[in-house]
């Protein structure tokens, strides 16, 4: 679905609140509010000095935007906003650390160490404090006696240049150096309070409103800044993992990697850098793809994160017509190498020449080096995962919940008009029966409710039972081997533990429970609706409308999510192989209880997420069904003075609406891979 499908859903929703009744208007707000905050967020990450930040000027089109030079940022994330739901273009806003958030930084980065440890996080946390303490003492030297005022606060400015950047983001001289610092210089002056900078463009090339984020670098020397990165990956949807070509995947990579699989974050791509600085071009690169695509693999299980690759460089020529560094033979040879990328390049150029004006040999070698840089293929694959997953099903839900008040609304209003016409109108009296049928309706509804969310405790209960004692099972067989020989006490091989069969049960437990439950659910769904479908033909007068239907779709569709599965086991035994022989027991003894605990850990987080969920989308279902009864029942009271026009204004507002929302889809709501599924 498009931006402006979008757009027009919010105009439509906006029409159809002037239509409807209270509840029906606070259901609708909610979506309205949804739609409008629909901004999908990218975060590009990756080790310090993998390019990402010039990445990322190619990526958004920004050149030379993101200072690029050695090691320029402190500890500030960037944020990008490209078509703000603010509607905001230009300039930023700049935040500023408190001591609370201070504090909350070191607290948070030990809970995120302490999820995959290694030899080096055991010092790390008191090296963090001295990191921040260094960065109040900076804070305190430049800014003199406003450092305090300052904390908690924001700077906003509504336009931006270059210095102002630097102000709040470069890192600048360190004031504690005499040798190398100006005291003339105001690079650096907010910096190291500056927690968050917020920058506002227009919508640019990207198809929708979308963030995209530069963070520091992980694996970083200054930890605070790799603190930061680790900490804000639980902030975005879509994340560009960026890898150097001369060292990918290397050991951070991995533990990168395996945090962001732990954390159960959105959408993964792999985005290999500065393939330009290859030797062996686009043979070199496919060597280099290829390792990085099997470490994943090894590291990560059935690991379906996409590998794409490219240049910065080339990007970075190809928006400011810098030749530094630029071979073009090479760029030319990498477009041979690669059809599709030499299809794009050939496409283009035949464009180029039907347009105004002359061709230069510039604009072609630098539009080579723009489709050769890959940054046009990784806008594309990012803005088409995005579409075609949580947002367009968000999208598609949007349309199901307002087409359904905008027939509903259509049906209501001419039947209106028709009891009108044939002067049978509806005795005032009824409002009274309106309010009291919806109040038991509501009841009967809230009662019903908490029965299905018991019902629901109870197999969910009786799940994680059986998950325990599942993993508790397969477990020992694994550790102390089938055999009785276990893999962690033999000599010189390997102690890797294939816990894949375990893995495949967990998902299979979950399904099949979430499945009961699921069914349960609509059974119950589906008595409410006869029940109030009953209520409501007992009122005296009623009119059965042509759909009054419950839509169910938000629990007919619903998956468990079990992405929790594909989170790392890290056991460190920490003992030599003798020490195994001589305590072998308590060798494989220890090393059960750890696995044990780290299986059931992520099976509570299976079943918490199904429990979350699920009831979040029956509350969907039963807020828009309420919603609904109150707008069938809203024109059974009086009527005032001109009701025949007023109905026959309803009758075309409410057709108006519905021919919309059919032409923003066709007809229908496009088909996610969720609801295919379903079927």
């Amino acid at each position: 679905m498009s931006e402006l499908n979008r757009r027009e859903l919010i105009r439509i929703a906006e029409d159809l609140n002037g239509l409807s009744n209270d509840e029906t208007r606070h259901f609708i707000s909610r979506i309205v509010d949804d739609l409008t905050n629909l901004k999908p967020s990218i975060a590009f990450v990756g080790q310090i000095k993998a390019g990402k930040s010039r990445l990322i000027n190619g990526f958004t089109g920004q050149a030379e935007y993101l200072p690029s030079d050695v090691n320029p940022w402190t500890t500030v994330i960037t944020d990008m906003h490209f078509g703000h739901p603010s509607g905001r273009t230009s300039g930023a806003e700049f935040h500023f650390f408190d001591n609370p958030q201070w504090q909350a930084l070191i607290a948070e980065g030990e809970e995120l160490r302490n999820m995959f440890p290694d030899e080096e996080d055991s010092y790390k946390r008191e090296m963090i404090e001295e990191q921040v303490e260094a960065m109040k003492t900076r804070a305190k030297l430049r800014l003199g006696e406003s450092y305090k005022h300052l904390l908690g606060q924001h700077h906003d400015l509504d336009e931006l240049t270059s210095d102002d950047l630097a102000r709040y983001v470069c890192a600048g001289d360190d004031p504690t150096d005499e040798g190398t610092h100006d005291p003339g210089s105001d690079r650096g002056l907010y910096s190291d309070i500056t927690r968050k900078a917020e920058v506002y463009f227009d919508i640019g090339h990207f198809p929708y409103p979308v963030t995209v984020t530069d963070t520091p670098g992980v694996n970083d020397p200054l930890l605070i800044r790799e603190e930061i990165s680790r900490q804000y990956l639980k902030e975005s949807d879509f994340f560009v993992v960026v890898l150097s070509a001369h060292q990918a995947l290397s050991r951070a990579d991995l533990k990168l990697f395996r945090l962001m699989q732990a954390l159960e974050l959105g959408q993964i791509v792999v985005f290999i850098n500065r393939v330009d600085e290859l030797g062996g071009g686009a043979n070199d690169a496919s060597k280099v793809r290829a390792d990085v695509m099997d470490g994943l693999e090894q590291a990560l299980g059935n690991s379906d994160i996409d590998v794409l690759m490219g240049s910065a460089q080339w990007a970075h020529y190809a928006l400011t017509g810098d030749e530094t560094g630029i071979d073009h033979d090479e760029i030319l040879a990498w477009l041979r190498a690669h059809p599709e990328q030499m299809k794009q390049y050939l496409s283009g150029v035949e464009e180029i020449k039907q347009g105004p004006g002359p061709i230069s040999r510039e604009g072609v070698l630098r539009f080579a080096a723009m489709i050769a840089s890959g940054l046009p293929d990784l806008r594309r694959h990012v803005t088409k995962a995005l579409t075609e997953g949580a947002r367009q099903e968000q999208l598609n839900m949007a349309w199901q919940h307002l087409n359904s008040f905008a027939q509903g609304e259509l049906e209501r209003s001419t039947a209106h008009l028709r009891a009108i016409e044939v002067q049978d109108q509806p005795s005032p009296t009824n409002l009274d029966e309106n309010n009291q049928t919806l109040t038991e309706l509501r009841a009967m509804v809230a009662e019903k409710t908490a029965a299905i969310t018991n019902d629901m405790d109870d197999v969910l209960a009786n799940l994680r039972g059986v998950m325990d004692d599942t993993v508790a099972e397969a477990v020992s067989i694994v550790v102390r081997g089938p055999d009785g020989q276990s893999p962690l006490l033999a000599k010189d091989g390997e102690t890797e533990l294939n816990f894949t069969p375990l893995r495949e049960r967990m998902r299979e437990l979950v399904q099949g429970a979430t499945q009961v439950v699921r069914q349960r659910m609509l059974s119950e769904l589906y008595a409410i609706d006869m029940q109030s479908n009953a209520a409501l033909r007992a009122l005296p007068g009623w009119q059965e409308p042509v759909d009054n239907r419950m839509n169910t779709s938000a629990v007919r569709w619903f998956r468990p999510d079990t992405s929790a599965l594909t989170r790392g086991i890290t056991v460190e035994l920490r003992v030599t192989w003798l020490s195994r022989l001589i305590s072998r027991r308590s060798v494989l003894n220890r090393a059960e209880r750890m696995i044990v605990q780290e299986f059931e850990m992520i099976g509570d987080d299976l079943v918490d997420t199904a429990r979350s969920d699920l009831a979040e989308r029956l509350q969907t279902v039963l807020d828009h069904y309420l919603a609904l009864l109150a707008g069938h029942l809203e024109h059974r009271g009086g009527e005032g003075t001109n009701a025949r026009a007023e109905a026959q204004r309803a009758v075309d507002q409410a057709r108006r609406i519905t021919d919309e929302l059919g032409s923003v889809l066709g007809s229908s709501p496009v088909v996610t891979r969720q609801a295919e599924a379903a079927e």
